[in-house]
């Protein structure tokens, strides 16, 4: 009986082992798909639904450059979580600083992914678990899910229409669900927001939950950017 108790163990942990390279092969293709985007900039339309703050649609620019420099550039506010950006590539880079675990499969837009859990093996870190769906085949990321202690529980759904962006596992469009009550906003739009607040009724049920929709469009992969465009 402790035979089989000893093989079954020997068994499970061969088996979570393995898992676990396997998850950790899947998450760092995906990264290496990334960095094969050395720099680029793209214009984007974004759109924020956020309850109780009115804000128009934003135009901005976006620009990016390894290893994570990361700008925006608007003439009005834009909400835009840098989470789904320079961050996603920071959280799944070093495949030594998480667990990755295989946690089964769904469809996401019609496209077979895998469930993979990162849990960071340290507790230092802002992040407490990431969560990504991942098609193998095309090392795309349909849609992640990150929570940390500054920003709570942020999903992201990724859609890819263009084939250049795809070979940088660069989306077309993305959409951010965020946790209103931890989500950071601009301190312009959080002023505006406490006296929304202020003036409401304290019978009104807060709404957790607000959306930020993303448009991306003439991507420039690979064409050079200078570290001026980053400076402060």
């Amino acid at each position: 009986m402790k035979l089989k108790i000893y093989s079954v163990l020997i068994l499970f942990i061969f088996t979570l082992k393995l898992n676990s390279q396997t998850a950790n092969t899947i998450i760092f293709k995906v990264y290496k798909k990334m960095m094969l985007a050395n720099d680029y900039s793209v214009d984007a339309k974004i759109k924020s639904d956020i309850p109780m703050i009115k804000i128009l649609p934003v135009n901005a620019k976006v620009y990016f450059k390894q290893k994570d420099k990361f700008k925006i550039e608007s003439k009005s506010i834009a909400i835009l979580p840098k989470q789904g950006f320079s961050d996603f590539s920071k959280t799944i880079k070093d495949t030594n600083s998480y667990f990755a675990m295989i946690a089964g499969e769904e469809m996401v837009n019609k496209t077979k992914t895998m469930i993979i859990n990162l849990i960071p093996k340290m507790d230092t870190g802002d992040l407490v678990l990431a969560k990504f769906w991942v098609n193998k085949e095309q090392s795309l990321v349909y849609k992640s899910q990150l929570t940390t202690k500054s920003n709570g529980t942020m999903l992201i759904d990724y859609f890819y229409f263009n084939t250049e962006p795809q070979k940088y596992g660069l989306p077309d469009s993305m959409v951010f669900t965020v946790d209103v009550k931890k989500f950071k906003i601009p301190k312009a739009v959080a002023a505006d927001l406490n006296k929304t607040k202020s003036s409401n009724n304290n019978n009104d049920k807060p709404v957790k939950k607000g959306k930020i929709y993303i448009r991306f469009k003439n991507y420039a992969i690979n064409k050079g950017i200078s570290d001026k465009v980053f400076a402060k």
